[in-house]
């Protein structure tokens, strides 16, 4: 682990300033990548190939000391369509349902608490112009309030950190659980997804404090976002990220050949491993 020790010292030399956002290193080597993904929860892994195999060795070489579960990648090309905008549309049971085109999220929460812990990005084809990346790290922006001298910061988090509100993706796999939540193996695990809502069964005047609570971390949340700065993930690159504390997203494009793998996977660490066949894609994250 040599390598993977000097690739850590000198990424702290660089600093990331207090802030929740940074441009991952890039290194070539799966140890360097993992001794980093495990400290800062993003690195860029050079040199990884474009095809199916390619993608799924990727996770296996950068978490295999973590025994993971892979299911087959999946491909990813979105066309037309995506500028940079406001989302609005329905979705069953979710009043005022819109997404700000920037707010980064966390992926697989069709799986419901059992989503991923661990994300890939393989990028085949880079757009023309648009769609780079960002990350933003969900530990930077809780630690402050848990460490603040403001009562109603330290309030707001232990909100996010013990009350449970609806997580549930409609039709996919329930979750009623913290913003904040313990994987049982020291890892918090965070989320923000556009369906975060209050439970129903509390009195109104507590489902309005709880609204505004999410409302604060979906602000916060794509405040940093907004903030984050953009990287272009090139041929060959690969994304690995913690998804129990990164959030992640691009920007918009109109190029229709982009195209990447997406890859989860599930370690020894995860909450649990869902039940069933697995999928790198939340359309098949059927309840079982």
């Amino acid at each position: 682990m040599a390598n993977g020790t000097r690739a850590l010292a000198a990424y702290v030399n660089l600093t990331m300033n207090g802030t929740s956002s940074f441009v991952p290193q890039r290194v070539a080597d799966p140890a360097e990548a993992f001794a980093l993904l495990r400290a800062h929860g993003a690195v860029i892994l050079t040199d990884s190939g474009s095809s199916r195999d390619d993608a799924r060795g990727i996770a296996q070489n950068v978490l295999g000391s973590m025994s993971p579960v892979i299911p087959d990648p999946a491909p990813i090309k979105e066309g037309a369509g995506n500028r940079d905008h406001s989302y609005t549309g329905t979705m069953p049971g979710v009043d005022d349902f819109r997404v700000p085109f920037q707010t980064g999220h966390t992926d697989g929460f069709a799986y419901g608490d059992a989503y991923p812990d661990f994300i890939f990005l393989l990028c085949i084809r880079a757009a023309t112009s648009g769609g780079e990346s960002f990350t933003v790290d969900t530990y930077a922006l809780l630690d402050p309030l848990r460490d603040s001298a403001d009562p109603a910061d330290r309030e707001f988090y232990a909100f996010l950190t013990t009350t449970p509100v609806v997580q549930t993706e409609p039709t996919f796999r329930p979750s009623i659980a913290p913003v904040v939540h313990d994987n049982g193996h020291g890892r918090r695990m965070t989320r923000w997804t556009p369906v975060q809502r209050p439970e129903e069964r509390h009195d109104a005047a507590t489902i309005a404090q709880h609204a505004a609570w999410l409302d604060r971390w979906r602000t916060m949340c794509y405040d940093a976002s907004t903030a984050a700065p953009r990287f272009t993930l090139q041929p060959g690159e690969t994304i690995c990220l913690d998804n129990y504390r990164m959030l992640h997203g691009r920007t918009g494009f109109n190029d229709i050949e982009r195209s990447l793998w997406r890859i989860w996977a599930w370690t020894t660490e995860a909450l649990q491993v869902p039940e069933g066949m697995l999928f790198s894609d939340s359309r098949y994250a059927v309840t079982p």
